[in-house]
């Protein structure tokens, strides 16, 4: 015999399937929304969104977030409708959706010491952080005749050495909280070490980073002296080197650290009357992560020069961290009793702290 009456009138039953099920992905989830089924029987009907693949599971009213999902992966999803008596019915399967990891983009460049302070919405940092290019040395002065004891009194002064590079280091996906404010600070030339970059407190030893060294000083060129009138060339800086990170949206991003500078020249050493014995030439500061050109040595004349001054680390606005050139070497006439100056020695190029945010 039939059983009469409406079906909100009965115990239970099957409840109809969800309908126009979609979804939206986000970052190792999607967002599930639906229309409900028509069930209006005694009781409740509770709703479950399932991806496939990996069956990963949530539950609730439209629309349904499901997490744990692992981005770069096609998912698609089917939502259960189950009745108080464990009755079910399960929907269509929605359009494929791909969740994905936010994309970096460039936050802030900072060539000064400051703040950062992470946007709304971010919670992560790529950084990379260059320390301040070191400071060449000075070019010596010549040395007169019958100034000194010895086999050659008369020589001209030596060129100073180039300044180191600054190290370049990175942090990369760093969790961060949106609204916290971060201590930058940005080094500065150095005597030894270049000053530091860092990103608040964030270690070599985070495990988030990678270190590279900066490129090595150029050597001093020699001084001209009674047996070698010409003075020595200042050996070209090292060049810096590179470091790169793979960042979601960017792709391969890569920055260089500074190069060393060059040495300077050796002041030349003028024998006679007439002639003159050039001062070396400057080192070349390195191509990659420029640093800066030595200082040419002064000339061995009838009028002696001081050595050049040393030029500052070159391309510092686009090349942060490069080394100070080393000064030039003074030179001197043979037989002269005044001694020459020796150049300045050449600052380095200060750092730079770059941050990413995703």
């Amino acid at each position: 015999m039939p059983i009469l009456g409406t079906q909100s009138s009965r115990g239970g039953g099957t409840p109809t399937a969800p309908t126009s099920v979609s979804a939206t992905a986000g970052n190792a989830q999607a967002v599930v929304t639906f229309t409900a089924s028509s069930y209006t029987g005694k009781g409740s009907v509770t709703y479950t969104a399932i991806s496939s693949p990996g069956n990963i599971t949530a539950s609730g009213t439209s629309p349904i977030t499901v997490t744990g999902l692992t981005n770069d992966t096609a998912y698609t999803f089917t939502v259960r409708a189950t009745s108080s008596t464990g009755e079910t019915a399960t929907s269509s399967a929605s359009g494929s959706v791909t969740p994905v990891a936010p994309a970096y983009a460039l936050s802030q460049t900072f060539n000064a010491s400051g703040t950062y302070t992470v946007p709304a919405g971010k919670t992560k940092v790529a950084v990379f952080a260059i320390h301040g290019g070191v400071y060449g040395t000075a070019g010596s002065a010549s040395v007169p005749y019958g100034s000194v004891n010895g086999s050659n009194p008369v020589r001209g002064g030596s060129g100073g050495s180039g300044g180191t590079g600054g190290d370049l280091w990175t942090v990369q996906d760093y969790a961060v909280t949106a609204g916290v404010g971060y201590t930058v600070t940005v080094g500065s030339t150095g005597l030894t070490v270049g000053g530091a970059s860092n990103f608040d407190n964030v270690s070599y030893n985070s495990g988030y980073n990678q270190r590279t060294v900066g490129g090595n000083a150029g050597n001093a060129g020699t001084g001209g002296s009674a047996a070698v009138g010409t003075g020595g060339a200042g050996g070209a800086g090292g060049a810096g080197t590179n470091l790169s990170m793979n960042l979601t949206g960017l792709g391969s991003v890569t920055v260089q650290a500074g190069g060393g500078g060059g040495g300077g020249g050796g002041g030349g050493l003028g024998q006679g009357n007439g002639v003159n014995n050039a001062g070396g030439s400057s080192g070349a500061g390195a191509l990659a992560g420029p640093g800066g050109n030595g200082g040419t040595g002064g000339l061995g004349s009838q009028t002696p020069t001081n050595g050049s001054t040393a030029g500052n680390a070159a391309n510092s606005a686009t090349q942060p961290g490069g080394g100070g050139g080393g000064g030039g070497g003074g030179g001197i006439q043979n037989n002269d009793s005044m001694s020459k100056a020796g150049g300045a020695r050449g600052a380095g190029a200060s750092g730079r702290v770059i941050v990413y945010v995703s």
